[in-house]
């Protein structure tokens, strides 16, 4: 029996969410499904006393099970003897608070291991993030041992950021599809998804100028997102929220989620990060400074740029970013084609089978029918084109 153990991060949406303080627990989140007559018990509180709660008086929301179409498949195919374990958490809070409760879990598993009495207590830990999940695992590798990482693979991981996080607080769709628009004001209160707002460059600018964008400065959104003198009292208070809710996830983004480029080199050989491209992915939106007959600020999304280099969510800009520290590779489709974009892509045999190479103890390959694997050797504005976002260079 191995002393590692694998701890699966899922991503924004893959942990199902659930009003425990009813005799039987209400499934309000679910990332294929929302229950539409209770989805607004969601929304949170501005911050108190460093955290955010439930708004609702007689809500106490906790984590449930993960999404089994997701991450089902994976779990049960995965080729391992070593243990494997889910870290379940509220993907609606901060990634650092959340890096905290992972620190706690590791803590039990370890405690359960040596009480168990395995003949080979767990020592360390593979990690297999999904998206948001990687927030997570930084922000623990922020402040807490890195010795207790053995490896570690990123899948799709929006290291900085996704434009869909801009369309679902917009207009309530892009990262939180298959809901009605009321989603677009609970997400505003949720500093956690709010982390995945963009950083990378070219993301988005003002037509006038051309100056970047910065999406986690309150001056920069639409007047009416954020402005608190409106006449009606709840949009104020959402206006409120939504500027303390981005503050939040700004300290996440620019102090409490490591840049991976600064851990020792020993480590970074350890650490795999697998993109996906060919699916149609948002590179870049035009912000409209004052145009007659819209908000302050008003974000063209209707004249933005799409194309395939990235999984439907994440552009190469946000997953491949580290590619000169960390091994990345690119899943491509070759003389086939296979639905497994974002969400799904754990799905994926070729992710699964890479994924079972790299945490072994073998020498790893990356070898795949039709080289529909390749490694990412470099970035570069598509066509030399900001505007159309960055491409991915493959070897």
């Amino acid at each position: 029996m191995s002393s590692q153990a694998i701890i699966l991060i899922p991503g924004i949406k893959g942990t199902k969410l659930a009003n425990t303080n009813r005799a039987t627990h209400d499934v309000i989140w679910s990332g294929l499904q929302a229950e539409f007559e209770s989805i607004e018990d969601l929304a949170l509180t501005e911050p108190f006393k460093g955290r955010n709660y439930d708004q609702e008086r007689d809500v106490i929301i906790q984590t449930s099970e993960i999404e089994t179409l997701a991450y089902g498949e994976f779990l049960r195919d995965l080729q391992t003897d070593k243990p494997i374990f889910i870290f379940h958490y509220d993907w609606r809070m901060t990634a650092k608070e959340n890096a905290a409760k992972l620190a706690m879990f590791l803590d039990y598993l370890i405690d359960k291991s040596h009480a168990s009495g395995w003949p080979k207590p767990i020592e360390q830990f593979d990690f297999v993030t999904h998206s948001l999940g990687n927030f997570v695992l930084r922000a623990f590798l922020n402040t807490y041992e890195s010795d207790l990482v053995h490896k570690v693979v990123f899948t799709v991981p929006p290291f900085k950021g996704s434009l869909e996080i801009v369309s679902a607080v917009l207009v309530g769709e892009g990262a939180f599809s298959w809901t009605k628009t009321k989603i677009r004001k609970i997400i505003r209160t949720m500093p956690g998804a709010l982390e995945l707002l963009p950083t990378y460059e070219g993301a988005a600018t003002f037509t006038s100028g051309r100056s970047k964008v910065d999406f986690f400065n309150a001056k920069h959104w639409q007047g009416n997102i954020v402005d608190t003198r409106v006449p009606s009292s709840a949009k104020s208070a959402l206006a409120k929220k939504f500027r303390k809710a981005l503050e939040l996830a700004s300290i996440t983004v620019h102090e409490d989620v490591l840049d991976l480029s600064t851990l020792p080199l020993p480590l970074r050989k350890r650490m795999l990060v697998i993109a996906r491209d060919g699916y149609q992915t948002l590179q870049s939106v035009r912000v409209e400074r004052n145009l007659p007959s819209e908000p302050k600020n008003y974000v063209d999304l209707r004249n933005s740029t799409r194309n395939k280099n990235g999984d439907g969510s994440v552009p190469h800009a946000s997953s491949c970013c580290y590619h000169q520290d960390i091994a990345t590779l690119m899943v491509t489709d070759a003389w086939f084609e296979i639905e497994h974009g974002h969400a799904l892509i754990l799905n994926d045999e070729r992710v699964q089978r890479l994924v079972s190479r790299f945490l072994s103890d073998r020498p790893f390959r990356q070898d795949s029918p039709g080289s529909c694997i390749k490694r990412v050797v470099g970035l570069d504005f598509d066509n030399g084109d900001p505007v159309q976002g960055w491409a991915a260079k493959l070897n």
